[in-house]
Parts: C-alpha cells; sequence; structure tokens
C-alpha cells in the first residue's frame, strides 16, 4: 500500500511539474494586454457626419481594423474642443481628456488645430498654440505607460461657395495653413515629435475631387475621408 501511495503520488507530482513548465508562457499569452492607442481630437476625430457605424468608420475605427487585434484605438475624440488652452472649448478640459489619459496608452496621436483657426481663438491667442501643444505632448509622455507621440496636421478645409460648401464657425484653411500647421512642426520639433502630414497627403492620395471628401459642411470628411486619413496615419505610425 505505502508503494502505491508513494508511485501515485510521484506521478502526480511529475504531472505537476509537467504543467508548471508550461505554465508561465500560457499565463503570458493569455494575459497579454493589446497595445492601446489613444486617438485624440476633435469632432474629426469623433466621426461627425457619420450616421452609421460611427466608431468603425471614423478614422480610429479604420485604424484599429489595419492594425488587428494585437491593439486596442480608443477614439477620444470631442466635438468643438481646441488644442489652445484658452479657446472657446479646450480640449484639456474635456472628459474625452481624462479618459485618454486613464487609458495610460502606449501609443498616443494627437490631430488638433481644426477649432483653433477661428477667428475668435487664433487672433487672440494663436500665439500660445506651439507652446500648448508641446504641453500636450509633454502630459501624455509622463504618463506611466510612457507612450510614443505623434501628432497630425488636420486635414483641409475646403470652401466652395457655388456649391454651397462651407462652414458657420469660421474654421478657415488660410489660417490651418499659415498658422496652425507651422506651429504644429515647431512643437514637434522642440519635443522631438514626429509628425504626421495628413494635410499634405490627404491631397496627394485622394481619388476624386477634394470637395467630395466634405460635401457636408467643408470641415468633416466622410467615411471616404476618414478611410483616407486612417490609412495615412497607418502608414506613417505602423509602415515606416
Amino acid at each position: 500500500m505505502p508503494l502505491f501511495v508513494d508511485r501515485h503520488w510521484g506521478r502526480v507530482l511529475i504531472s505537476l511539474m509537467f504543467v508548471a513548465c508550461l505554465l508561465p508562457g500560457f499565463t503570458q499569452q493569455a494575459m497579454a494586454s493589446p497595445i492601446r492607442i489613444a486617438c485624440v481630437g476633435d469632432s474629426i476625430t469623433w466621426g461627425y457626419t457619420i450616421t452609421h457605424h460611427r466608431l468603425a468608420r471614423a478614422w480610429p475605427g479604420v485604424l484599429q481594423k489595419l492594425v488587428g487585434k494585437k491593439y486596442k484605438s480608443g477614439n477620444f475624440g470631442h466635438s468643438g474642443a481646441t488644442l489652445l488652452k484658452k479657446g472657446n472649448l479646450p480640449y484639456w478640459k474635456t472628459p474625452e481628456f481624462r479618459a485618454a489619459t486613464k487609458f495610460d496608452p502606449n501609443i498616443v496621436i494627437i490631430m488638433l488645430g481644426t477649432n483653433d483657426t477661428k477667428p475668435q481663438n487664433w487672433k487672440k491667442y494663436g500665439a500660445q498654440f506651439t507652446a500648448n501643444a508641446e504641453e500636450l505632448i509633454r502630459h501624455f509622455e509622463h504618463l506611466k505607460a510612457h507612450p510614443k507621440i505623434y501628432i497630425c496636421t488636420p486635414p483641409p478645409v475646403v470652401r466652395v461657395k457655388k456649391l454651397g460648401i462651407s462652414n458657420p464657425w469660421g474654421i478657415n484653411e488660410k489660417t490651418l495653413v499659415a498658422g496652425v500647421i507651422p506651429a504644429i512642426k515647431r512643437a514637434a520639433m522642440a519635443t522631438h515629435t514626429m509628425v504626421i502630414h495628413v494635410h499634405r497627403l490627404m491631397l496627394k492620395c485622394i481619388t476624386r475631387p477634394l470637395y467630395r471628401y466634405f460635401a457636408h459642411d467643408g470641415v468633416h470628411p466622410d467615411a471616404a475621408g476618414q478611410a483616407v486619413m486612417g490609412k495615412i496615419i497607418y502608414q506613417a505610425v505602423f509602415k515606416k
């Protein structure tokens, strides 16, 4: 009887040792968390004008589809948000800013600046844009995950008077090109952050007249335009 017990428990012990050898790798694989991507922006990022399957068809959702299950892309866009801390709706004061921070991302992709071109924002506070952009980048850099940061130039602003394509907010291409985009580049240089040239590459990559992507109001791209932006960002971040 004792011999039987010894042999029995010997076999059990061997089995447990075998499982223990396998368990760390299995546990590591089973518990591995997806790489978190925080997509920070305004209504363009949020997916304004997209009425069906917004989260999947806005550029963060397009990005999610392209990167696959090893990544988790979070849409932290807030409609009307400015990068300027003294703008009419600072991103800093939105629930999405707090949520993006709590998300503790491994990668952060910032696309802000469109609403900063509004005259009441840029004329009063435009000189502060570069410093505010640097501060936003530093905020995310100092999170626990120490994410890789990317900052995008916003997509073009389109105005075609004869087709009725324009916006009522004062958002304009002139300030975007002459003011916001150079300020983004200065902030990126100061913080050693990569710029994703969505504005320039969108003009280069489109396959139909530009206004058709922005037919709603000249500011917010349709689903096809969002798909173009998602692919541009994917290529810049993951296909360098």
